[in-house]
């Protein structure tokens, strides 16, 4: 909907829309059924003409090597047809599906993609400029791996997909957690209330605490991870300002190796 725009039209015109879509439904189903008992008729008349057993079409005289095998060539002739087609139609769903979820998800670690996210992040921005019930809130996460002469760096790639993962399999389905940048992993989540985010971010604080413990075990990494969360008001009601209020609230919750229960 867009600013200004008359509630009561947009639900007429989602109406008329509706209206339509399934006027054209209806209309295609019925023709299909039409040509499905055509089929049918057709099909039950070529048999009764061409067996010899019946009293009409062809009679067993009619046949030579020829025609059997002209008749069996009529009846793959279809056959082959309808496979083809049924597989070409399997295989164009797959590949939509594959393209629909290539557009939203990272192929190499499962997580959303940056522009889905940004997209996204932007349509619950302004939706929630509208409407006042509506909340979207960000949690972010920095990810630093402190060198032995104590500057930080970006993390290894693997490093940020291993703690994205471990995330998202602690999220629900409907929040969206991508990698952004070098350092960073945001989850976008829809929430009631500021309390309801503190509740996810600690959500999110508990899955990293095993995870980062792991990976500077195995991988001999010292990190820094810092943990911030901000919701839409009226100060934040954009998403570089959402995105920026977020990391203005940044807390270290991991250093070198250990956990800081703060966040």
């Amino acid at each position: 909907m867009r600013m200004g725009e008359d509630p009561g039209a947009v639900v007429l015109r989602d109406r008329q829309a509706y209206s339509e879509t399934y006027k054209s439904y209806f209309r295609a189903a019925t023709w299909s059924r039409l040509a499905f008992i055509a089929f049918w008729i057709l099909a039950v008349v070529f048999v009764v003409w061409a067996m010899p057993w019946f009293h009409v079409g062809m009679s067993a005289s009619d046949y030579s090597p020829q025609v059997v095998i002209a008749l069996i060539l009529l009846g793959l002739c279809p056959a082959v047809t309808a496979v083809a087609v049924l597989l070409r139609s399997i295989a164009k769903q797959r590949r939509e599906a594959l393209v629909a979820w290539l557009s939203i998800h990272d192929e190499a670690t499962g997580l959303r993609t940056q522009d889905y996210f940004f997209e996204r992040l932007k349509l619950q921005c302004e939706l929630g400029s509208q409407l006042s019930e509506y909340r979207v809130g960000v949690v972010l996460m920095s990810v630093e791996e402190m060198g032995g002469d104590g500057k930080e760096t970006a993390p290894a790639k693997k490093t940020l997909h291993l703690i994205g993962s471990s995330i998202a399999g602690e999220m629900r389905p409907t929040d969206l957690v991508t990698v952004l940048g070098e350092r960073e992993i945001g989850v976008l989540v829809s929430v009631a209330s500021p309390s309801a985010l503190e509740i996810v971010s600690e959500r999110v604080r508990r899955s990293l605490h095993g995870k980062l413990e792991e990976i500077c075990g195995r991988h001999g990494a010292n990190l820094m991870v810092q943990l911030g969360a901000a919701s839409l008001d009226a100060t934040h009601s954009d998403p570089e300002a959402l995105l920026g209020a977020a990391r203005g609230a940044f807390k270290i919750v991991h250093l070198d190796g250990k956990n800081i229960s703060a966040a």
